[in-house]
């Protein structure tokens, strides 16, 4: 059900701040779990399969991960200071970004220039 939720919500992508990039790989890590025939079409799909493929087998480019650490550190910086004024969530915030931050510096960094 969630992959067709991240699936559903591609369409939208093209809107700042909703990045295809992770709905795809969210709705090919949900039906990974579910549903063998949706994640197999998934990986086959001429557009959907070279994102998942490319991140699977090689990983992100330094462009990406800053990018991403970028994206991660504004929304969280945004969420902490703008919409709360309680301490506690501040600091479950910041706990966030730091094992956000981690996670992304802890996938495999390919070469900017290697084909996909």
């Amino acid at each position: 059900m969630l992959g067709f939720v991240c699936l559903g919500l591609v369409p939208l992508s093209y809107l700042p701040g909703i990045p295809t990039f992770d709905l795809v790989l969210l709705a090919a890590f949900f039906f990974s779990m579910s549903s063998d025939r949706m994640h197999d079409w998934m990986l086959n799909h001429r557009y959907f399969g070279k994102i998942i493929r490319g991140y699977r087998d090689y990983g992100l480019t330094m462009r990406m991960k800053w990018i991403a650490v970028v994206a991660i550190a504004l929304s969280l910086s945004i969420s902490g200071f703008l919409l709360t004024d309680l301490a506690v969530i501040r600091v479950v915030l910041l706990a966030v970004g730091a094992y956000a931050f981690w996670f992304v510096f802890s996938r495999p960094t390919r070469p900017a220039d290697a084909i996909v």
